[in-house]
């Protein structure tokens, strides 16, 4: 009986420390997936399908005035997530939502206020558009043409540390794409071009010519807010079986959980950073 009392007054203080542990490592990283209308083309939905059985994501729609809204029609705000993720290949220009006025306001004034943006495939131009970056260097990729070689990312001496690479081995180039990718996208070119304004954190792997060591992968602090860029042909998310898909997942989820967890609107604000959270972050409620 004693034994069985003392278990009893184990395992209540074992539950009790769980609850008080609990909210502080399984807070989710909520993500806006950002598109300019409700038909996704085929690379968009297959990123959308993976970010949304990885964490608790809404798609949201944006339309001329800066009013972001649901599938369903219903209005949202922007804070009311901690990281947005623009991710878009279908034509070799952004939605004219994206382009105007009101819209670039209201994704600015997000990033300005503390938020996170992920900007992919041809949403790495999105910097230009924001004015953020001057954009002179800033170039628009054709859909990649069928068997290329490896492509992915070098990542650059000064920032291999950076949790963005969390779990790789930064000695090495880091492979994200290996097959034909059926959109567009952009990314900042090195020949006879300024560098762009942000902190460059990844070169191009794919070498040779005059073009060689182009920048996809940058960093902006612009106020209170981050963004970060994935450009050139990284963005291969209906190939769901090479090593390369599962390293371009994995950072990924490394971009999109180093901005949540530094956002101004991820759901809690401990004393500290969190520890970068693993694992399947979705939630029962959208």
């Amino acid at each position: 009986m004693r034994h069985t009392i003392t278990f009893q007054c184990l395992l209540i203080m074992f539950l009790f420390s769980v609850i008080v542990i609990l909210p502080a490592y399984s807070v989710d990283v909520t993500v806006a997936f950002l598109a300019g209308s409700n038909d996704l083309g085929e690379v968009e939905e297959a990123a959308y399908n993976w970010v949304n059985d990885e964490y608790p994501t809404t798609l949201l729609v944006a339309d001329n005035s800066g009013t972001f809204k649901t599938d369903g029609g219903t209005a949202k705000k922007l804070d009311d997530y901690a990281v947005l993720w623009l991710f878009y290949t279908e034509t070799n220009q952004l939605p004219a939502s994206f382009l105007a006025d009101g819209t670039k306001k209201a994704i600015l004034n997000y990033v300005e206020a503390g938020g996170g943006i992920f900007l992919s495939a041809l949403g790495l131009k999105y910097v230009v558009d924001m004015g953020v970056d001057d954009g002179g260097n800033a170039r628009v990729l054709q859909p990649l043409g069928k068997g290329p070689p490896e492509i992915g990312i070098n990542p650059t001496a000064v920032f291999k540390d950076h949790p963005v690479y969390k779990g790789f081995d930064t000695s090495k180039p880091i492979f994200l794409t290996s097959m034909d990718q059926a959109g567009f996208s952009a990314d900042f070119i090195n020949f006879k071009a300024a560098p762009p304004a942000g902190n460059i954190l990844g070169t191009k792997t794919r070498g040779g010519g005059a073009g060689a060591g182009e920048r996809p992968f940058v960093e902006y602090e612009v106020d209170e807010g981050k963004i970060i860029t994935l450009g050139h042909h990284n963005g291969v998310y209906t190939d769901t079986k090479s090593p390369e898909s599962d390293n371009l997942r994995k950072l990924t989820m490394n971009v999109l959980n180093y901005l949540g967890e530094n956002s101004a609107f991820f759901a809690v604000d401990p004393n500290g950073k969190l520890a970068t959270t693993w694992g399947k972050l979705k939630s029962t409620s959208k």
